[in-house]
């Protein structure tokens, strides 16, 4: 990420002669790399909000109520796990363009709580199901509502698990490709696909390139 095309072919393993950051502006220059991560940010924490505030509850309903319904359920979410990416593609395009969002970052954030919801309400469930049940019953006995058990309860104690759910969602939503670039337009690029931008149509400056790498995986890291 500092060096430029040729020192990077002459010394590959070399060290830099400078430590410039000359690839790191050019960089943000070429893909307009600020406003791509303020873009994939958002999208990120939404979808990231979104899934909890829908998956919880789900998971809540599958691990602590006890019916019948419950395994059936958990079953037909876990389905998703078999739909390839691929096959999604058309339908949610259709479906995006129906619902006005098209080329928008909200069409991501409408999709990728969907598309993360089985891996989510499976994780949450089986966190839900190794928290005593008498904890519950206490609170039931204490006069407190479903929700302000969900919400005073189990919440803090499946922290753990939440928080993995979490990791994993922002890896994925910060790393996903194909939605991003079928889904957006070029003024709304995330941040992976701006980088594909510093690819060039002729030659490709490696250095720049490196340094795009470097700026889009901080968040990431930071996250993590």
């Amino acid at each position: 990420a500092f060096k430029d095309n040729m020192q990077i072919f002459g010394a590959p393993l070399a060290l830099p002669p400078r430590l410039g950051f000359e690839n790191f502006v050019k960089a943000e220059a070429a893909g307009n790399l600020g406003r791509a991560i303020v873009i994939s940010l958002g999208v990120m924490v939404s979808a990231e909000v979104l899934t909890l505030l829908v998956t919880f509850p789900a998971a809540y309903a599958i691990a602590r109520i006890r019916t019948p319904l419950a395994g059936p359920v958990e079953g037909f979410f876990s389905l998703g796990f078999l739909v390839p990416a691929f096959a999604m593609l058309v339908p949610v395009l259709l479906l995006m363009a129906k619902l006005g969002v098209l080329y928008s970052p909200t069409s991501l954030v409408l999709f990728y709580p969907a598309w993360r919801l089985p891996l989510a309400l499976v994780v949450l469930a089986s966190y839900l199901r190794t928290v005593p049940l008498e904890l519950e019953e206490s609170a039931e006995i204490d006069g407190a509502s479903r929700l302000q058990i969900i919400r005073h309860i189990l919440f803090p104690l499946a922290r753990p698990g939440v928080i993995t759910v979490v990791i994993i969602n922002a890896i994925t939503f910060w790393n996903e490709y194909l939605f991003a670039l079928i889904l957006l337009s070029q003024k709304n690029r995330t941040m992976q696909v701006a980088l594909a931008v510093l690819e060039g149509e002729h030659l490709v400056q490696y250095g720049v390139l490196a340094a795009g790498i470097i700026i889009s995986i901080l968040p990431v890291f930071i996250v993590f």
